[in-house]
Parts: C-alpha cells; sequence; structure tokens
C-alpha cells in the first residue's frame, strides 16, 4: 500500500453540505477530499424540492423573528452563484422556476397570515393579476403573490459541484469500505478506505467533518461519539406525474404552510409534481394510499382547477436528520465540535452556504500539505437518481 496521504480536511458525506464545503475549501488552498460511500445526494439532497426557501415559513406570522433573519439572506447569495457573480459558480445548474407564488386558502386566518408572510421576509412578495398569474391560480378568489424563492433541479446542482472536483471525490465501498481509527476520546487520526473494485488507501487527516446526514449517528456511534442530540424526522413526499402545467408554490392555511408544490420533467419529459407541506409530515408513517388520498383531497381544496382524472400518483419515503441542542426543530445550520471532528447538518437546502461559512470559522489554516489527488483508478462517485426516476408503483387517480 501507498504511504498515507495527508490532508488538511476529510469530508465524510457528498451531499450539498459536503460538496460545497469541498468546493469553497479547495479554492482557499486546503488539501480536501470527499468520500461517499453510496451515489452523491442520496440521502437528503436528492430527494428535497429544491427550493431556495427565504424564509416564508417563520415570518407567517408577521414578526421577523430569528428564524427569519438567518435565511432571509440566502436566496440572493444563492441567485447570485445561480448567475455566476460569486464562486461557487453554478450558472449551469438548471432551474425549475426562477420564483414561486404564494396563495392563501379560504379563511382571513390563512389571509393574516399570507400579510404576515409580505410583512417579515426581506424580499417582499409582489402580488399577482389574473393575467399574470399561474394558470391553475387565474380564477383563485383570494390573493396570489410572487416570491423571489428561485426552484433548482438538485441532481443537476449536484453535478455541477462535482465535476469542479472528480479527483478529490472518493467514492469506497458502501460504509465498510471506511475505516476510522481514532484515540480513546475520538480523535481520528488514520482513516482506511476502500473503494468497490478492492483498491485501498489511507489517509490522516488534521481534521474531519461529517456530513453524511442520517449516516451521521452511525459514524460517531463508531467514534464513541455521543448521539443524544441527533433526530430524524420521516416525511412521505407525494409525486404526481401527467398532464399538468408547471407549478412551484405554496399553498398557506391557518397561518402556516399547508401545501409546498414543485414541479420538474422526468426523462421521458412528462411533468412531475412533488408535493410536500403538511401532508408529508401527517402521513409519513402511513400507507402510501392513505399518504396519496389525503394529497388527492388537499390538492382539490387548494387547486380546484386541477384536472387528476388521467394523473397517475407514487409516494417517496424521506428521512431528515438534523442536530439539536434544545430538542426542538432546529432553523438553522448544526454544527457539533468533538476534537478533530466537526458533525454538521444544513437543516435546509437554502441554508448549505451558511453553514459552509460556520465551518470555516472552526478550521484550523492550511497546513500546507499536498493539494490532494485520488490514486489513478480510483472510482470517483455518481450523483443519485431522483426518486421519481426510481419509483414504479405509480397508481392512477380514482
Amino acid at each position: 500500500m501507498a504511504a498515507p496521504h495527508r490532508l488538511d480536511v476529510l469530508i465524510l458525506g457528498g451531499g450539498a453540505a459536503g460538496l460545497w464545503l469541498l468546493d469553497d475549501l479547495h479554492r482557499q488552498g486546503y488539501s480536501a477530499a470527499l468520500v461517499e460511500a453510496g451515489a452523491l445526494g442520496s440521502g437528503q439532497t436528492i430527494a428535497s424540492q429544491g427550493i431556495i426557501h427565504g424564509g416564508l415559513k417563520y415570518a407567517l406570522n408577521g414578526k421577523a423573528g430569528s428564524a427569519a433573519r438567518a435565511i432571509r439572506d440566502m436566496p440572493l447569495r444563492w441567485r447570485r452563484s445561480l448567475a455566476g457573480e460569486v464562486e461557487p459558480d453554478l450558472s449551469g445548474t438548471r432551474r425549475r422556476a426562477e420564483y414561486c407564488c404564494i396563495w392563501a386558502a379560504a379563511g382571513m386566518r390563512s389571509r393574516l397570515g399570507l400579510l404576515g408572510a409580505s410583512l417579515g421576509l426581506a424580499v417582499k412578495p409582489i402580488p399577482l393579476n389574473k393575467e399574470t398569474r399561474p394558470s391553475l391560480l387565474q380564477d383563485w378568489k383570494g390573493p396570489v403573490l410572487r416570491l423571489g424563492e428561485q426552484v433548482i433541479e438538485p441532481g443537476s446542482f449536484l453535478q455541477i459541484l462535482a465535476d469542479r472536483h472528480l479527483s478529490r471525490i472518493l467514492r469506497v465501498d458502501g460504509p465498510q469500505g471506511v475505516d476510522i481509527k481514532a484515540s480513546p476520546t475520538g480523535e481520528v487520526r488514520e482513516v482506511a478506505l476502500r473503494c468497490p473494485g478492492g483498491m485501498e488507501m489511507i489517509v490522516q487527516p488534521d481534521q474531519v467533518v461529517l456530513a453524511a446526514g442520517e449516516g451521521n449517528s452511525r459514524i460517531r456511534n463508531r467514534l464513541g461519539l455521543p448521539v443524544e442530540h441527533i433526530q430524524r424526522r420521516p416525511l412521505q413526499m407525494v409525486m404526481l406525474r401527467g398532464e399538468m402545467p408547471a407549478m412551484n408554490g405554496h399553498c398557506i392555511r391557518n397561518a402556516s404552510p399547508w401545501l409546498t408544490i414543485t414541479s420538474t420533467r422526468d426523462h421521458a419529459d412528462r411533468m412531475v409534481w412533488q408535493i410536500g407541506g403538511q401532508v408529508a409530515e401527517d402521513t409519513a408513517r402511513s400507507t402510501a394510499s392513505v399518504a396519496i388520498n389525503r394529497a388527492r383531497e388537499d390538492l382539490a381544496r387548494a387547486l380546484p382547477a386541477l384536472d387528476l382524472s388521467t394523473v397517475q400518483f407514487a409516494t417517496y419515503l424521506a428521512e431528515r436528520a438534523e442536530g439539536t441542542s434544545s430538542g426542538r426543530r432546529p432553523d438553522r445550520p448544526t454544527t457539533f465540535i468533538d476534537g478533530n471532528v466537526i458533525t454538521v447538518w444544513p437543516t435546509k437546502l437554502a441554508l448549505v452556504p451558511m453553514l459552509s461559512d460556520m465551518i470555516q470559522k472552526d478550521l484550523k489554516p492550511p497546513a500546507n500539505h499536498p493539494a490532494f489527488q485520488g490514486p489513478k483508478g480510483w472510482p470517483t462517485a455518481s450523483v443519485a437518481i431522483p426518486p421519481w426516476e426510481m419509483e414504479s408503483s405509480w397508481t392512477a387517480a380514482h
């Protein structure tokens, strides 16, 4: 086996957080590598709806609290990267939409919540008249607003970042392809890696960042680090496929987000909707049929002009892994520092740049190790396939 590779930073986990951090560190002169045991983004990133949130859910009460303040600057930061104005240059990322719509379900409380959102957001929603509304909302009786939240294609975003660092992204043979040697206090000294083809290498990182989402718990267990401040939040997302128009937005009910809809096209150019929001949380542990029926009922109320007669439905399960020090749902990125190990969770896709900034503040300066290049023949990881391309159990509407 070749001599160990010295690194400033080893990143375990190739989702949005890990790839963004790798890009930032490489540009700042760190010798850094990223290890992925499966496909890039295969946990939370590829299953996300791709909305660059600006704090809508936190501003519905009309007060710009700490959560709203934390996230409200993120859409502009992403927009500049997506335009190629700042690094990372994400200008090649496919966008599903340049903005989202917000509309309120019937009821005074929902209308007041929509007003609260307009008061609490950094970028104020713009009222849309009938002619400029999405086709499904042209006859909606209540207000419809345009919100400056872009919607990206998560797989495209991951590919753009991965293509910049192919020699620094190491595919390993599942979780068993990573053997971490640590001190009794959890200080990582050495990591042995094995790729699917059987090649092996050893890296000696000065610092390690755990950005593996749900996998963070497993890695921390192996290091003897506590896991009681890690929580999982299951979701069951509903998908629609068929002859629907493009739709990206939030329907508000009772002063809180009720339905969040995003749309894309699959490999056969069929329109696909992802349905998140309250239905995804409420039916997380229900059968697929229960989740689909609930989604159909909610869509009938939120979008009465939508024809579901030829639409097919499916669901997929998504597990939100989050770090929390209070036991409550976090509203900003979370980091835990244990010796030379930093464990991180972005909480939301939109907060990934903020998380990278936080991590860099906690890292030691580069130690002038040689720039890392993976061994010749070592495979890199590919981007995960999105859930609508994986799911085979589509069912027709009844």
